[in-house]
């Protein structure tokens, strides 16, 4: 998978919506899957699939709330 930017910003897959920052973290900490943003094409990623250095913008919430986390 591409990496080329700095900044992803990732939806929860598979219909899931965490209603908190903390719930989100809690998916990405445990490797569940995400949608990538446009840089990836939007495929699925994990926490796995990103090299440190990274930002990583998580939405929750029906994707109105957003919290960051570093790789």
């Amino acid at each position: 998978m591409e990496m080329e930017g700095n900044h992803f910003e990732l939806t929860p897959a598979y219909g899931r919506n965490p209603k908190t920052a903390k719930e989100v973290k809690a998916l990405w900490n445990e490797g569940k899957d995400f949608q990538g943003d446009y840089q990836l094409g939007f495929k699925y990623c994990s926490k796995g699939d990103f090299p440190k250095g990274k930002s990583i913008l998580l939405r929750y919430k029906n994707n109105e709330g957003v919290t960051v986390v570093k790789t």
